[in-house]
């Protein structure tokens, strides 16, 4: 034992910290050997003392486990449970009649509320809700679902070294899914290790055998026990050598990816009727939302569900029109598909949400049949605080003011804020209990609008149109979708004439996985450019015969007026925050 692990069992001592009896611990990790079969983490002795462990929050993960020490302040039984922490949109007013303070409830078959004494009562459960309050206000509404449980069971040689490991998967039922036993030799090495799934029936048994560069040899048996499999792992390399077996046990087939006992990744299923409630994107930590946006524009039957109903639930319609929240989600990294996730604002709410903002962004939204973006409007602003002489501002009342001003500074009123927006300039005065607060002039700087085509729930097609912009003139960009792939695999450019002047498509020859073309204004290609699966250019230079006259190995073109948008593909949004970027330079 060494000078930091007694200075553990002396902490753990003075804590009365006292063996075999059950404690609590967040963030518990396996101990796979001696140094780790401490508990470094602070130990709890009620399971209360956790439940608003800031770090759980911030990770979005619930992680408490059941501890039990021997007399040697080791581990030697611990349990487990991992949730995830979900923001839901659910009815606040149910939760009314609460004061300030955190609650619990579970929810019976019929969906009703049931509200339980305290997290006692609900921590082992498959699932929660937590509300919280503060000041009068409901803040967070989650629920809490589990998404692993696992046991770990430890024994220990004469020298407090390791010798044996169990650790078991178990379901919401608490019944074992997949188990697997280690054995170490009295140096606390591993020995060998037996693994079963027990709904498949499928098993392994993996010697440590360091015979040349060959660490351990992993064999795999079907749920009859005949060996299926013979995997080689190599010491100090993720490489491994899969070996298939027939009846027979003699070699058929040999790759390098190791057969899948057990998804280790698949958390347990959300019991109902918590799998009905819906997540609050707003609220949810990312690394929950991320998984959702992954999953890229292709069919997903529970994630378009849950996407119609949260558009719902926030009182979107089809054929709808309104205006839209900031920050405004980007296509396909902030938002899943084209479904809305936040709700629909009225004009005049949506068009001074960054006052303070340098460029503030004004989006319209039109809903499609299918509840998702048929249209997105976006004008950019440039916002600059200015001085008017207050007798011009004298006669005006408390409220939110609208202006025209000429080049002598004299304002002519504006009815109201749609007639504001529909000037490339304006003035917004605001006046509160008498005075002016705030007086901004604000100037159009970019419009675009960008439209989408469905087939079913999937984004196909997408045409955006430059209607504005300091850095390109108008230009129209058509793009398709496919394979469940927000890469567009088929795009091209029209300028303000119609006449199309850049192409790109995703193409499957034998060796070149896409074409780009470039065209002058009046039409004529002038660059044929293919590129390789291994990422080799040939970008062929054309005259007006469409003959090649010069070759180039790079897509930069040096000899024909280069172009912001001359490296196709890429998304609405990415276009959008190109062209932005550029104008800001």
């Amino acid at each position: 034992m060494n000078g930091q692990q007694e200075q553990i069992i002396n902490q753990l001592k003075i804590q009365g910290i006292l063996p075999n009896k059950t404690y609590f611990q967040h963030d518990y990790s396996l101990a796979i050997n001696n140094e780790a079969s401490f508990p470094e983490n602070e130990l709890y002795l009620s399971v209360a003392d956790l439940e608003t462990n800031a770090e759980m929050q911030y990770l979005a993960m619930q992680n408490i486990a059941e501890v039990k020490l021997n007399g040697n302040y080791q581990y030697t039984d611990v349990l487990q449970r991992e949730r995830n922490i979900i923001e839901i949109i659910y009815p606040s007013n149910s939760f009314k009649s609460l004061g300030d303070g955190i609650y619990f409830y579970t929810l019976d078959e019929n969906k009703q509320l049931q509200k339980q004494k305290s997290f006692n009562d609900v921590y082992k459960l498959p699932c929660y809700l937590r509300v919280e309050k503060k000041h009068g206000i409901v803040v967070s509404i989650q629920k809490r679902p589990l998404t692993t449980i696992t046991r770990y069971k430890y024994n220990y040689w004469a020298n407090n070294n390791l010798k044996y490991l169990k650790l078991e998967i178990l379901d919401i039922s608490n019944n074992v899914i997949y188990f697997s036993e280690s054995f170490f030799n009295e140096k606390g090495e591993l020995e060998k290790t037996t693994r079963k799934n027990t709904k498949t029936g499928l098993s392994s048994i993996e010697t440590i055998v360091n015979q040349g560069d060959i660490y351990s040899i992993d064999e795999f048996f079907d749920d009859k026990g005949i060996k299926t499999n013979r995997v080689s792992h190599y010491t100090n390399s993720f490489r491994v050598k899969n070996e298939l077996l027939n009846k027979k046990g003699k070699v058929i087939k040999t790759n390098n990816s190791e057969p899948e006992l057990f998804d280790f990744e698949k958390d347990l299923d959300e019991p109902y009727p918590y799998n009905q409630l819906i997540m609050n994107i707003e609220k949810c930590n990312s690394l929950l939302t991320d998984s959702m946006f992954m999953q890229g524009i292709s069919e997903n039957p529970k994630y378009d569900q849950e996407a119609l109903k949260r558009a719902e639930y926030l009182g979107i319609t089809p054929n709808q029109i309104y205006y839209h929240k900031l920050p405004f989600p980007s296509f396909m990294v902030e938002r899943y598909k084209n479904f809305p996730h936040q709700a629909p604002l009225t004009l005049i709410e949506a068009e001074n949400q960054s006052p303070q903002a340098i460029y503030n962004d004004l989006i319209k939204i039109e809903i499609d049949n299918n509840y998702q973006y048929k249209k997105i409007d976006k004008t950019k602003w440039q916002q600059t605080a200015i001085s008017l002489p207050s007798s011009q501002l004298k006669s005006y009342g408390n409220g939110i003011h609208f202006f025209v001003i000429n080049d002598k500074g004299q304002l002519t009123p504006l009815n109201n804020v749609e007639q504001a927006i529909a000037q490339p300039t304006y003035v917004r005065v605001e006046k509160v209990m008498g005075k002016i607060v705030s007086t901004l002039q604000k100037t159009r700087v970019q419009w675009l609008t960008t439209e989408f085509d469905y087939k079913k729930n999937a984004p196909i097609r997408s045409k955006l149109t430059v209607i504005e912009s300091h850095v390109v003139p108008k230009l129209v960009i058509e793009s398709e979708y496919e394979n469940g792939l927000y890469i567009p695999t088929l795009q091209f450019i029209k300028n303000a004439q119609g006449n199309i002047i850049r192409t790109f498509k995703i193409v499957k020859k034998k060796n070149t996985i896409a074409i780009l073309e470039r065209f002058n204004e009046q039409g004529v290609k002038t660059n044929h450019i293919e590129i390789s699966k291994q990422g080799d250019i040939e970008n062929q230079y054309l005259n007006n015969e469409d003959n090649v006259i010069l070759k180039a190995d790079n897509i930069k073109d040096q000899h024909h007026n280069p172009q912001l948008y001359d490296n196709l593909p890429f998304n609405p949004d990415g276009f959008e925050k190109m062209l932005f970027d550029h104008f800001k330079k």
